[in-house]
């Protein structure tokens, strides 16, 4: 969209002279572009450069992206006469904010495709293609260096260390600036004070200047113990690798789901597949679902290459920012990162990994809402590169895709390397189990028991509960009071401090001293009044989270050396290092949540205990049954990884759930058969495709009355275009109300991708929808939460 002018290049008074026009995408939720005219004296300008140019009626400075360079006729439309209604000129260009482009032309039409996809403005996706730290230049700072001056000396040189300032200068070849010293190595190599260098500046015979250089501690983590010894190759591994050469041979894009058990060695195909890759002169992005992920991952892809850059959210600023400089710079060829690295500037892209494919993580929950594996294999397209979905427990959509398109193909390993076992998985049927009558029994005897033996023989363990906090929620058994957030419709957490302080009182009474309530949603805190404030009884804890699980550890076993891993403990905490002592056996047991559940390889682990199975099955989402699987599956793959074998022990209330019954199996395609029948009657992915649009406002009638306007538009869409859809809502979602805003969602069923995207294409071009509130549209939805 344009603005158009029939005196659209006649500059005012004082204007600078502008023969081009630039299209400028902004970071806000606007979803058009704007033309501006370009000053010839800030030319050249490129697509991907970031200008500053005046917004709005009141002329603001902002800053946004060029994506695209308009000729004159282009800017006016072709063949058509500019409007007389109405006529003003574009606006300039301020200035140019980068020296060089951010985003190179395969990334921009990277973004467009996002853009269109997702639903989500132009801007917003650059903004997010690019990390804050890059655009902010953290850690960038200035030194002062030095170089020989072209001119011949005039004055004799007496001074030793003036001399000596020389001397290194003339064997290092120090010519120009880019060959420049820093004086403080120049001052620190010949012993001097800057005294010497300011008198050879000031009779010109060096020159003093001002470089830019980015310093941050490295991004890779310290070594872990590791299995070392040189790799063979079984015969499906051996298989595996022949069909990514050929793929990689061909130099066409394809996309090849690796489906291999736990431990079937696909890291080590990755990266050798990978070095297939770096020998043909091309690069490698391999994505990991987990930051956590990211340790042992990048030690063992450290150990093989010696070019490679870590991106992820637990970089500083000033890490993140030269690891993405160095990408920039050619000086990686493999780089390693959770969702966002897929939007890292390579050049001459090869390979995409994305390992654990199936994971949840790897949709953004913010705009653009992207799923990190879509957007890596339209990655791969676009650089004619090869696409890899690694996964022990694919996703359904990708299983699906194998079947429907000619250029997926799959590849199964169907042991694990050296041939080892699989863990013996044992159910405990927590109902037949005794429950105490003043706690809860979160750790059964069988499990105990094997906890005990393993701790006996010098073995490890890891406990798995995907729950934080301590408890789910504090509840009042005379009254049925239950604590819930003030702005959002969700029960409180308890969680523990690590230090009891004094009882605080106030006027709902004395409060408990060991803890607070807390809302996942909105981080809201407050106290718990250990008398319900509408009986006056006491309050009880009801449910369970990871730092229970911790207490009753300490109290059955308190001779074990115990970490507990989520997000609590490991704020501000360092995750590698946990991981480090867990490898060097200076802990015996990890207990947390999923983020023990993939990935990591210890070998002396021989006992992990899901203490209760069914966690996931309690959410309302289509998905439980399939993340349930997936979860046991995973975390039942931590063990057993060496000649030492493995126990599994399961814990549930509902031990004949399917799920839980197929996972005990270990039979994969026994449960994707009896799943598939559920979402094909449901019209459910990955059969179907399906959007969910969240509409969000304070007040409630205003946000209904904008939930029917908008679904009375889809109607009228989905009826004058004749399109295949099932349009459920407007209704409330699980949790109608967060951070004070009430919500409302609608959700849109279709066959096929395209008929998702007519619709949003045509909802996309009318006006917003009044009143006005906030409306988020998410495309291939993992939850509906």
């Amino acid at each position: 969209m344009t603005d158009q002018t029939n005196n659209l290049f006649a500059p005012p008074d004082g204007d600078k002279s502008c023969t081009n026009i630039v299209r400028v995408a902004f970071e806000s939720g606007v979803d058009r572009e704007f033309d501006y005219l370009v000053p010839d004296d800030l030319l050249p300008l490129q697509i991907g450069q970031r200008v500053e140019v005046p917004f709005g009626k009141t002329n603001k400075l902002c800053v946004g992206f060029c994506v695209n360079l308009v000729s004159p006729q282009a800017s006016l439309g072709v063949g058509k006469v500019p409007s007389t209604k109405r006529t003003f000129k574009l606006k300039q260009v301020h200035r140019v904010v980068d020296s060089q482009p951010l985003l190179d032309e395969q990334l921009m039409e990277l973004a467009r495709w996002i853009s269109t996809y997702y639903i989500c403005p132009l801007g917003q996706v650059l903004a997010a293609m690019v990390p804050s730290a890059v655009k902010k230049q953290a850690g960038l700072k200035k030194e002062r260096v030095v170089y020989l001056s072209s001119a011949e000396p005039d004055i004799p040189i007496r001074s030793k260390k003036q001399k000596q300032i020389l001397e290194l200068l003339q064997s290092r070849g120090v010519v120009d600036q880019d060959s420049a010293l820093a004086i403080k190595d120049v001052t620190s190599q010949v012993g001097c004070t800057q005294a010497p260098i300011k008198k050879l500046a000031q009779n010109k015979i060096i020159c003093i200047a001002e470089r830019q250089t980015l310093a941050a501690l490295p991004a890779i983590p310290e070594p872990m113990s590791l299995r070392t010894e040189k790799i063979t190759l079984n015969e499906d591994q051996q298989k595996a690798l022949d069909h990514f050469d050929t793929q990689l041979q061909q130099g066409t894009f394809g996309v090849t789901l690796l489906h291999g058990v736990t431990d079937s060695g696909k890291t080590e195909l990755y990266i050798r597949t990978i070095e297939h890759v770096v020998k043909e002169g091309k690069k490698a992005i391999v994505l990991l679902p987990e930051i956590a992920l990211t340790a042992q991952t990048v030690q063992r892809f450290s150990d093989r290459f010696e070019r490679i850059a870590v991106l992820h959210s637990g970089l500083t600023s000033a890490q993140r920012n030269v690891q993405w400089q160095n990408i920039r710079a050619n000086h990686a060829d493999v780089v390693i990162g959770a969702r966002s690295a897929i939007f890292a500037p390579v050049d001459n892209l090869g390979l995409v990994v994305v390992d654990e494919e199936h994971e949840p993580s790897f949709k953004q929950d913010t705009a653009p809402r992207y799923h990190g594996r879509d957007v890596a294999i339209k990655r791969a397209q676009l650089a004619s590169a090869h696409c890899i979905l690694g996964s022990a427990t694919p996703s359904l959509e990708t299983l699906h895709n194998c079947k429907v398109k000619g250029f997926y193909h799959l590849v199964s390993l169907p042991k694990r390397v050296l041939d080892l076992p699989k863990p013996q998985m044992k159910l405990v049927d927590l109902r037949l189990q005794e429950i105490p009558a003043t706690s809860v029994n979160l750790i059964s005897e069988p499990l105990l028991k094997g906890l005990k033996d393993a701790l006996a023989k010098n073995q490890q363990a890891i406990l798995l509960l995907n729950r934080r906090g301590y408890s789910n929620f504090v509840f009042c058994p005379s009254c049925r009071h239950v604590l819930h957030c003030r702005n959002c419709d969700v029960t409180l957490t308890f969680h523990k401090k690590q230090i009891s302080g004094a009882a605080k009182r106030t006027v709902m009474g004395k409060h408990m001293d060991y803890g607070y309530a807390l809302c996942h949603y909105c981080l809201s805190r407050t106290l718990v009044p250990e008398k319900c404030p509408l009986c006056g009884k006491g309050m009880a804890m009801i449910g369970y989270g990871t730092q229970r699980l911790e207490q009753e550890i300490k109290s059955k076993l308190p001779k074990a050396r115990l970490a507990r891993v989520d997000s609590d403990s490991m704020a501000g905490r360092d995750y590698y290092a946990v991981l480090r002592d867990f490898s060097s056996g200076k802990i015996d047991i990890l207990a947390g949540t999923q983020m023990l559940a993939k990935g990591l390889h210890f070998p002396n682990v021989t006992v992990v205990g899901i203490i209760s199975a069914e966690t996931s099955l309690y959410l309302p989402d289509f998905r439980a049954n399939e993340r349930t699987f997936q979860l046991i599956s995973q975390v039942a793959g931590r063990t057993g990884r060496s000649e030492k074998k493995g126990t599994v022990y399961v814990q549930t209330f509902l031990p004949d759930q399917p799920a839980i019954q197929f996972a005990l199996k270990d039979d994969f395609e026994a449960f994707v058969k009896e799943e598939l029948k559920h979402r094909i009657n449901c019209k459910l992915p990955p059969l179907w495709r399906m959007a969910n649009i969240v509409l969000r406002d304070p007040t409630f009638e205003k946000l209904e009355s904008a939930a029917n306007n908008m679904r009375e538009r889809i109607d009228q869409v989905v009826l004058a275009d004749n399109l295949t859809a099932v349009v459920r809502g407007p209704v409330p979602p699980v949790i109608s109300r967060i951070q004070r805003y009430h919500r409302l969602q609608i959700v849109i069923q279709a066959p096929d991708a395209a008929t998702i995207q007519r619709l949003f294409e045509r909802l996309r071009r009318q006006k917003p929808v009044k009143p006005r509130v906030t409306i988020a549209t998410d495309i291939d939805p993992v939850n509906l939460l």
